[in-house]
């Protein structure tokens, strides 16, 4: 479980506005986000590319980690894993986020990336509820720092959309991890570039 490949996903319920040019972001629980074709009429910049690469290569390891998850769900002990729901309903977000990114960035989406979990990541119930913690906090922290970096008013919204969802997640793994599962009254911000850097350990 240590050395994984991103070979690609089963796509999330993803739709185009062919008409519009618009992106509509849905999972299974209803329409995530969406973004108007005025959005890219002007195309992206370089700086909301680079962010938007960055973005896919964060969801791209989130996708990785709860699918490693699912597969080992009953080997975790200490404590045993529990809410195996909420592992599953969590990958199609990532998946639903990874495929927006990705039909946003078309020819410009990164290929090839590899990731490895440390061994000590995932060595106990405990440490994998600890770094799903430590990834869902800097997911966060990253999304919300995008919501006011990105040129485009569409995708600052997406930004926050995200921010939200990935805020729901932490709750889950701080509470499970002995927490109480309530993120400060005004979070952290970064930016997503910088939050790869911090995902370095993840990167084969």
């Amino acid at each position: 479980m240590t050395e994984l490949a991103d070979r690609g996903v089963t796509r999330a319920k993803f739709l185009r506005n062919a008409a519009g040019g618009g992106l509509v972001l849905a999972t299974s629980s209803g329409v995530l986000a969406t973004v108007a074709g005025g959005a890219f009429a002007d195309g992206p910049t370089d700086s909301d590319i680079q962010t938007l690469q960055a973005a896919y290569t964060a969801e791209s390891l989130a996708v990785v980690f709860y699918t490693a998850i699912l597969k080992n769900f009953h080997r975790f002990r200490h404590p045993k894993l529990t809410d195996r729901d909420y592992f599953a309903a969590a990958l199609k977000n990532e998946k639903a986020h990874k495929q927006f990114l990705a039909d946003a960035l078309g020819s410009k989406t990164p290929t090839g990336l590899k990731f490895r979990i440390p061994p000590k990541a995932v060595r106990t119930g405990q440490s994998l509820l600890n770094t799903g913690v430590a990834l869902e906090t800097a997911f966060v922290a990253a999304y919300l720092g995008a919501s006011n970096t990105l040129s485009s008013p569409d995708l600052r919204l997406v930004a926050a959309q995200v921010a939200a969802n990935e805020a729901s997640h932490f709750s889950f793994f701080d509470a499970a991890a002995g927490g109480h599962g309530v993120l400060p009254a005004l979070p952290k911000t970064d930016t997503i570039p910088n939050t790869v850097k911090k995902l370095q350990p993840f990167l084969a």
